[in-house]
């Protein structure tokens, strides 16, 4: 095989220098999504500016000829890679079953043994005479098949990537370049069928291809701000989405960040312009937040419907290149609710606690007045008094938890003393239930005083949820694994599993979530903060049991876990 440089060769030589270089800088993204068929596509333009150079560089007209063939297989690699390209960056992968990959495969394959046994003269093309050192083929009727199959892939590319830009106007710079660059490629191929050119031009316009391929990674994150399962997660999102480019320039919002901001046009304006909350300054050498946390969390005051809402802003990276996604999560109706808990705070501690004050006060003074027969309800008044008070107490500092994210003071309590005494109480407001205790270890757990309100709540509920006439409520406790189990089971309707989360008001609503009534929220919120869990079950006896676990602590709260479990052993 001899060859020769001439001016003709070029062109080519440059394009596959080219090609070759953006080759490797493009094999840096090859993990990112849809980067697989992009680099397929890009393979073959580098393949197929090196045959046409070595085609055009060729001295004589079989060593040409033996280059054009390994033309068609440049080709495929575009066409299908580009198709793959498409596929995968509109989030379709789902249509690229075992079966199509094979069939794609099995085409390419066939084209190769057609090509490589169709000889100077067969039906794919014939070889035709050299023209101003050109190998100009005349194509045969395999040929336009071929060249329809692979047409038909490029167009399924642009047909998805025209439809991705018409859902989604934020991504038309990235579109523009993948559909306006194939048509460049295409509209010279199509010159060069009709001979209007005689120069095949398909390895020079696929080099300026996967230049705008290069720029359009580089400039515009093609690969790194992809519309990743929209239909199902971004659009029906609550919170209000923005992604962002690396400087904090807006490329996409999903319908609530829509509404967010008037249903006014933002693509391609800045976030901190937008909204005026910093974002963009944040991204400016942040580094991702390790394990996907992210790199901005705080909260953010805005105005929407003239109105002033509260929102927790989450600013995070993406996880496999640059660009940002900023999530305004609205916490307007929990500020609200902290806003009600502050004031029903303030009550209990300046009205309810100075006036059962004035009454403990009161009675001390009244006490050499009591008669002897009334000494019993006279200690309960009193005592029932310094309960209310010392309770009052401990719900300021539940409620203090509750607005500042902070911790309830716990010390040890008598887990047998307190249960005996809610047991007691129960059968005293509810003379027409019977309520069957089990035997207590005499054990001690994390908690105080509002312990007694988690049994209380859980044992009225039992009573007062149960249609029978004569209810039946079963209080058992066992210890295990340093963690006392102490069930409440009743003989009612019980709770479908449906809504064994509902009741307790866990979720986003809180409070406002169906089925849930104060006591239980009160209920899992303090076996929350006292270090256990709340949860139902269907009872034995056909209606509902609430199981409460609680850390087991010795009379010191000093024990360790371990150890009280060994005791327990």
């Amino acid at each position: 095989m001899a060859y020769e440089l001439t001016p003709l060769a070029v062109p080519y030589v440059a394009a596959f220098v080219l090609t070759a270089g953006l080759w490797v800088l493009l094999w840096r993204h090859r993990e990112r999504r849809a980067a697989k068929g992009f680099l397929l596509d890009v393979t073959g333009v580098v393949l197929l500016s090196a045959v046409v150079a070595l085609k055009v560089s060729a001295t004589d007209p079989a060593t040409k000829l033996f280059w054009w063939n390994w033309r068609f297989l440049g080709v495929s690699c575009m066409a299908i890679g580009y198709m793959l390209m498409a596929v995968q960056y509109t989030d379709n992968e789902h249509v690229l079953t075992r079966r199509v990959v094979a069939g794609l495969v099995a085409v390419v394959a066939a084209v190769q043994v057609v090509v490589w046994t169709n000889g100077t003269d067969g039906p794919l093309y014939a070889a035709g005479e050299l023209q101003n050192e050109l190998l100009v083929p005349a194509f045969g009727p395999l040929y336009w098949v071929y060249a329809t199959f692979m047409v038909g892939c490029i167009v399924v590319g642009v047909g998805l990537l025209l439809g991705l830009f018409r859902s989604r106007r934020g991504f038309g710079l990235q579109t523009g370049v993948l559909v306006g660059t194939i048509t460049l490629v295409m509209g010279g191929v199509v010159l060069w069928w009709l001979r209007v050119v005689p120069l095949d031009t398909l390895a020079l316009t696929s080099a300026v291809k996967v230049l705008g391929f290069y720029l359009a990674v580089e400039r515009l994150q093609l690969l790194d701000t992809l519309p990743v399962a929209r239909a199902t997660v971004f659009n029906n999102m609550e919170e209000a989405v923005f992604v962002l480019t690396d400087t904090g320039d807006i490329v996409d919002v999903n319908p609530t960040a829509e509404e967010l901001v008037g249903g006014r046009r933002v693509i391609h304006e800045s976030i901190d312009d937008v909204l005026g909350v910093a974002v963009g300054d944040a991204l400016v050498g942040a580094e991702s937040g390790a394990d996907g946390e992210p790199i901005a969390d705080r909260e953010v005051t805005l105005e929407r419907d003239g109105e002033r809402h509260h929102y927790d802003l989450k600013l995070s990276r993406f996880p496999d290149g640059m660009g940002a996604v900023a999530v305004f999560h609205d916490i307007t109706g929990r500020r609200n609710r902290e806003q009600e808990i502050t004031i029903l705070n303030r009550i209990v501690r300046h009205d309810i606690r100075n006036e059962m004050n004035v009454l403990h006060g009161r009675g001390q003074l009244l006490e050499p007045h009591v008669a002897p027969a009334g000494e019993d309800d006279y200690q309960l008044v009193m005592e029932s008094a310094e309960h209310v008070i010392e309770i009052t107490e401990t719900v300021r500092e539940l409620m203090e938890t509750i607005t500042s994210d902070g911790t309830l003071t716990l010390k040890p309590i008598a887990l047998g003393h307190v249960l005996t005494t809610e047991v007691e109480k129960a059968r005293s407001n509810f003379p027409h239930a019977s309520f069957h205790l089990g035997d207590v270890p005499s054990v001690h757990v994390d908690g105080n005083e509002m312990l007694t309100a988690v049994f209380t709540n859980l044992l009225n509920n039992a009573v007062v949820h149960n249609d029978d006439a004569e209810p039946d409520v079963w209080v058992d406790c066992t210890v295990a694994d340093g963690v006392a189990r102490i069930s409440i089971a009743d003989d009612g309707p019980g709770v479908p599993p449906g809504q064994r989360e509902e009741i307790f008001g866990r979720g986003e609503k809180g409070l406002e979530s169906e089925g849930t009534g104060v006591g239980l929220y009160l209920v899992d919120t303090l076996t929350d903060e006292f270090g256990g869990d709340v949860w139902v079950e269907d009872a034995e006896q056909g209606g509902a049991v609430f199981v409460v676990e609680l850390q087991l602590v010795d009379a010191s709260g000093d024990t360790p876990v371990e150890s009280l479990a060994a005791e327990d052993d």
